[in-house]
């Protein structure tokens, strides 16, 4: 038999078993119940990963092993070192059972055989996602403490600064000082800004054709170039800046009168992680207070950008009409297009473009830009063909693959019954024949018939969840040809936004390759 044996070391406490433990009691648990038996154990781990998700890369290499039929019996010390989340327990565990490999717990000794052995590993997986939930709000409330307090909560420092430890009434803390070198870059970016009056478009657009690149040897993005100029660390903390996150409707946790400018700002909260990605938070949740490091950014000059900022981004809202393909038009690569606009003496010229070559050059992407007009327009010609004749609708509708099929769940349903009688009927005769040599053969067939049920079950929720998916079909041929009709007769009724909504309702795919338009509706 092939063992697989998964250690992981816990990212927010060091009391955890290590990995090497793990390992050693594992192996010595699988000879003791398997003895000769063991062809190979291999030993995967993850070192400094939270069991809050499955974005850890050897859990990713044992699950494909497993996919690939290479392990036998799955092996772990503890439960919550495979997860601490109910949700991708449940998928993992039923990866394995799909592909027949057995799961062992060495610490809490469940056997997954049978109905109440898997229940009392899902019960033990619930407690460790609530142990593992209760320890990340202990870390969390933390971090707040220490950010209310002014000092750094960890992770890298903001741009323009550096770690720094400092001891205080016998406790160690971390804060942050200018880095100069960082400094010098941060006020470059911020004059950059002001003395050219830019939106973020135009300065990203400004240092790609000077080929001006981050300390990285990267293009600037548009959403790099925000995050540096409404960094706040670096503003003094003034009466000016407090008024200022008020406003906005920040929790302000130092008193007005503390903000002297002598300190810079601390937030805590302003982002948050969602499936790895970090997210801006609404400013409600944001925790605003002076921190306990040198500002470097006057606060009259950092208040100037955060007005143009707020500024260009009202004119960006009432200038332009929303183009007809934004949010649906993709690149043959497969970025979003974005819109660019070019301003003479006399008019203004509307472009899509990819941002990947945009920010990567065009090794990185080879598609060209387009103005909008001609696309739009191609998309208008199609809706229009397709209104005069709507047979044409079948050209652009996307080919739906077969569901595969998973039986009937009634024939099914009626399998799970008759196993169930037959189960109640060896009951009875086990009852009568209690002590007699044949009540081992009645248990082990009633046993067989409970893994019966269990396949049958499986069953029965995969035909259901087929059958649910094939009433859930897309609009039919003749809703879409209404809809576009309906779009073109009242075309001019309509604003530019409400065009946009409807395009992006019937178009799913629309991809431009620099000499083609493919649309699927």
């Amino acid at each position: 038999m092939r063992f697989a044996n998964y250690g992981r070391k816990s990212i927010y406490s060091d009391h955890s078993d290590s990995i090497d433990n793990q390992f050693q009691m594992s192996k010595s648990y699988a000879e003791l119940h398997f003895p000769g038996q063991i062809d190979c154990f291999l030993q995967y781990s993850d070192e400094d990963f939270t069991g809050a998700n499955t974005k850890r890369p050897d859990l990713q290499r044992l699950i494909n092993d497993v996919k690939n039929s290479m392990i036998d019996v799955l092996i772990v010390y503890q439960l919550d070192r495979l997860s601490r989340d109910i949700r991708d327990f449940s998928a993992m565990y039923s990866i394995l059972e799909e592909h027949g490999v057995k799961f062992i717990s060495v610490k809490e000794n469940i056997d997954t055989t049978t109905p109440i052995g898997r229940a009392m590993m899902y019960v033990s997986v619930v407690f460790a996602q609530m142990e593992r939930e209760n320890t990340a709000e202990r870390v969390m409330d933390n971090m707040r403490g220490l950010a209310k307090k002014g000092y750094w909560t960890g992770g890298n420092p903001p741009v323009g600064y550096k770690r720094k430890k400092v001891v205080i009434d016998g406790r160690k803390h971390v804060t942050i000082e200018p880095d100069p070198d960082g400094v010098k870059y941060v006020h470059w970016l911020f004059n950059t800004f002001l003395e050219n009056r830019f939106s973020i478009q135009r300065m990203e657009s400004y240092f790609k054709q000077r080929g001006i690149r981050t300390k990285t040897g990267a293009f600037f993005s548009s959403s790099q170039i925000y995050k540096l100029l409404t960094m706040p660390f670096c503003a003094e903390a003034t009466k000016d800046v407090y008024d200022y996150y008020e406003k906005k409707g920040c929790m302000m946790e130092s008193p007005r009168g503390a903000w002297d400018g002598s300190t810079g700002v601390m937030i805590y909260g302003r982002t948050s992680e969602r499936s790895g990605k970090h997210q801006l938070q609404p400013p409600e949740k944001w925790i605003v207070c002076v921190g306990k490091h040198e500002p470097f950014m006057p606060a009259e000059k950092w208040l100037r950008v955060q007005s143009q900022l707020s500024r260009n981004k009202l004119d960006k809202k009432m200038k332009y009409d929303v183009p007809l393909l934004k949010g649906v038009l993709r690149c043959s690569c497969g970025c979003l297009m974005a819109v660019s606009r070019k301003k003479n003496k006399q008019s203004v010229s509307s472009w899509y473009h990819c941002p990947k070559r945009m920010r990567q050059g065009v090794e990185a992407c080879d598609a060209k830009q387009i103005k909008i007009e001609i696309l739009d327009n191609k998309v208008l010609e199609i809706f229009s063909r397709i209104s005069q004749d709507p047979s044409l609708v079948h050209n652009y509708v996307k080919k739906h693959v077969a569901p595969v099929s998973h039986g009937d769940p009634a024939e099914i349903n009626k399998k799970i019954n008759a196993c169930k009688t037959r189960i109640g009927r060896l009951t009875e005769s086990l009852s009568e024949s209690s002590g007699s040599s044949a009540a081992k053969y009645i248990v082990t067939e009633i046993e067989r018939i409970d893994l019966e049920i269990q396949v049958l079950s499986r069953e029965y929720a995969a035909a259901i969840m087929a059958q649910k998916k094939s009433k859930q079909e897309v609009k039919s041929s003749e809703d879409i040809v209404s809809e576009i009709s309906d779009f073109i007769a009242n075309f001019d009724n309509f604003t530019a936004k409400e065009r946009n909504d409807i395009v992006k309702d019937v178009i799913k795919e629309c991809v431009w390759d620099g000499t083609t338009l493919s649309v699927v509706i």
